[in-house]
């Protein structure tokens, strides 16, 4: 067998196993359509050489490939970075390999991505969307691209969501508040333009619709899952004269905007006020105090949303019908909440 340089090409492979180039390619593109014998001689040339094929080239040739596409909407937020790297993980161990794209809360460059994913052959995606409305629903749906949306559902988008069992998590945290004794209980929201914002507001008023309580309006603040609007929303009701004792942020950046507000009021936790929120706060072990929060099990959600689109991609699930499942969240009790008397 030839020696073949460590920078090999397909046209290397096909001189050192006696075949056609153009044979080489479909090997490793199309294996049922090459005798096992001269497969099995070109996959000893390449292991030899040390050669893979380019799976972005191949593709644009052949219009398969094994790569699935992410588009994120924050990996500034560590829980987008670990949903990432969790669905990479799932996607290797089967055989594929994710190309990500962060779309930084903006719906268009969402679809941008999506058009460039195309061009690419991709042809699923799992899409933390950052969008909601009719054209945008319109272009995902009329896309060649399968999704799974993680996070967020988007009505009218007729595909696999994975998400969190929103409600829940605010019934875990509202029960908890009420057992410690707080009646006076605010809200700074997440963005109501997504399915998360609007399921975990409307489940924090059924929650304490239940427990006989009800959020008045001066008690609500839009945090819109950035950080810095978040800080003074919980300013604006912290300020207040009849204050809530207890504050329930959307999410994780919500929550430290809450926790940066209440610092900034001298205003002592959970002492003066008692925090919680859905999500883990990135570094909470160094964080004082560590927040109450409902945690999401972020790795069986990011699995399981990469494994579904795999499923699709290969045809293993052959029923059209979308698959939708809520994972519960579970109540981590930390030092940021106290009854109402403080103890």
């Amino acid at each position: 067998m030839a020696i073949i340089s460590s920078r090999a090409t397909a046209a290397d492979i096909a001189k050192s196993a006696g075949v056609a180039k153009s044979t080489v390619s479909l090997a490793f593109s199309a294996p049922e359509r090459v005798s096992a014998k001269t497969r099995e001689r070109i996959l000893n040339a390449a292991a030899a050489a040390g050669y893979t094929p380019n799976p972005v080239a191949q593709s644009l040739k052949t219009g398969r490939n094994n790569i699935v596409g992410i588009i994120l909407a924050d990996l500034t937020n560590p829980h987008g970075g670990a949903v990432l790297g969790q669905a990479q993980q799932t996607a290797n161990d089967i055989g594929y390999m994710a190309m990500t794209a962060t779309a930084s809360h903006d719906p268009k460059r969402d679809l941008e991505f999506v058009r460039k994913f195309e061009q690419l052959n991709i042809r699923a995606a799992i899409i933390m969307p950052s969008g909601s409305g009719h054209e945008y629903v319109k272009a995902l749906a009329t896309s060649s691209i399968r999704f799974v949306t993680y996070g967020h559902k988007l009505s009218g988008l007729a595909c696999d969501h994975v998400g969190l069992d929103n409600r829940l998590g605010m019934e875990l945290l509202v029960r908890h508040l009420v057992e410690l004794g707080h009646r006076r209980i605010g809200h700074v929201a997440g963005n109501q333009r997504q399915w998360s914002g609007t399921e975990r507001l409307d489940g924090l008023r059924e929650s304490l619709s239940e427990a006989g309580l009800t959020l008045e309006d001066k008690y609500l603040g839009f945090g819109e899952y950035d950080e810095d609007a978040s800080y003074r929303a919980a300013l604006k009701l912290l300020r207040k004269k009849d204050r809530p004792t207890a504050l329930i942020t959307a999410n994780n950046v919500t929550a430290i905007g809450a926790l940066r507000a209440a610092r900034d009021l001298k205003l002592r936790c959970p002492e003066d006020i008692s925090i919680a929120t859905i999500d883990e706060v990135p570094w909470s072990e160094l964080i004082s105090p560590t927040l109450t929060h409902a945690a999401q099990p972020i790795g069986d959600m990011a699995a399981c949303a990469a494994t579904w689109l795999i499923e699709r991609l290969e045809g293993q699930n052959k029923t059209e019908l979308p698959r939708f499942i809520e994972f519960p969240p579970k109540l981590i009790v930390g030092q940021s909440t106290a009854s109402i008397d403080g103890h």
